[in-house]
């Protein structure tokens, strides 16, 4: 295999339940980087769920989730990355790593709020099984940040140890001198955890006091069909009518390879939580395709991006649910081009340190150290 350099005594395998494929939410992003990172120094595959007919071009192989190739692949894999526990057989001498960068089971509980239906609850203790797995029998676990790592260490019964691999950004973003339009981008869906209406209340008060100026959520139909919702489609349409005519959304999820224009365009890059346990762990993906287009960053206070946006000056962190915090924070960004050019100019100033190649790195010095 290309760029392989030896030193693995078996196959590499990456496994991942999301979509890969033309247009990619976190997860498949994630497992679609570890997979072309890892290919660099082992043999290795990507596992993942194909929406249509042939899996996109890649410098590795990619199998489809459940098929005869793909479990072949999983069984014989000297060390197998996986997303999730589902179906977790190892066989003698396999090294089994998990990710846990997705905090799902406080992820589900936002999802179906204070009384689940009994389908539900199931499915809440199904994810808490797969994580009690993942801690128990995992050789290696990742997490994506400090505060996700101290989450599972205070459930996990086992001394297995732990790396921290946060999400990353290619390497070579493509330059651009587009004109910036006044455009405050939500990038990404609008789950139950998050908090898009208070930027549609934002902007909507923004024009109002003169300031022309609109918000777009970039994709509303998630890539993976499995996870399509109609009470989101009905959110989206609720959020059209609050804010028309100052905010709109793409019909389609928007492909993997054409975000970061779209963000370039854009002069803000938004990203809104309510205040919940989830808030506390999660990465938030988003962040980094900000970090990626040198987009300045409205982002709510409390989490990994909240800290990074403050510490680093990439734009400016407000309290949940405050529409008029969010309104002067877009007012600022959009109107003060020295602030919003010195946010640029951090965004570049931290973007080598995420790469994909450095964020790995502990990944690929542990499965060396697996193989030796």
């Amino acid at each position: 295999m290309a760029g392989y350099v030896g030193g693995v005594v078996g196959p590499v395998v990456v496994s991942t339940p999301d979509v890969v494929g033309e247009r990619m939410a976190g997860p498949g992003i994630r497992a679609w980087h570890f997979a072309e990172e890892l290919a660099k120094h082992f043999p290795t595959t990507l596992v993942a769920k194909l929406e249509g007919s042939a899996p996109p071009p890649a410098p590795f192989p990619i199998l489809a989730r459940r098929s005869p190739d793909a479990n072949a692949a999983i069984r014989n894999a000297r060390v197998l990355v996986a997303q999730s526990a589902r179906r977790f057989i190892p066989r003698r001498g396999q090294r089994v790593i998990f990710d846990l960068f997705d905090p799902i089971v406080l992820e589900l509980r936002e999802l179906y709020g204070a009384a689940p239906s009994p389908r539900q609850r199931l499915h809440v203790a199904a994810e808490w099984w797969r994580l009690m797995v993942a801690l128990r029998f995992g050789d290696l676990l990742i997490a994506a940040t400090p505060k996700q790592r101290e989450f599972y260490r205070s459930v996990q019964s086992t001394d297995a140890p732990w790396i921290e691999v946060p999400f990353g950004v290619e390497s070579d973003p493509v330059a651009t001198k587009a004109t910036k339009e006044n455009l405050v981008l939500w990038n990404g869906g609008v789950w139950e955890w998050l908090d898009p209406s208070i930027a549609v209340d934002a902007v909507t008060q923004l024009n109002r006091e003169g300031v022309e100026a609109k918000l777009l959520f970039l994709g509303r139909a998630r890539p993976n069909s499995e996870l399509v919702d109609r009470r989101r489609d009905d959110r989206f349409e609720e959020l059209l009518a609050r804010g028309a005519p100052y905010v709109e959304a793409n019909s389609e999820w928007v492909p993997y390879r054409d975000r970061l224009s779209w963000l370039r365009r854009a002069k803000i890059a938004i990203m809104l939580h309510r205040p919940t346990r989830e808030a506390v762990y999660s990465i938030r993906t988003r962040l980094f395709d900000a970090i990626a287009s040198g987009t300045p960053v409205i982002a709510t206070e409390e989490g990994f991006a909240a800290e990074l946006v403050a510490r680093e000056g990439l734009g400016i962190v407000v309290p949940p649910s405050d529409a008029g915090a969010v309104a002067r924070a877009m007012r600022r960004l959009l109107c003060d081009d020295t602030f919003h050019g010195q946010c640029v100019t951090n965004l570049g100033r931290i973007r080598p340190q995420f790469s994909w190649p450095s964020v790995t790195r502990p990944l690929v010095d542990a499965i060396r150290d697996m193989n030796e």
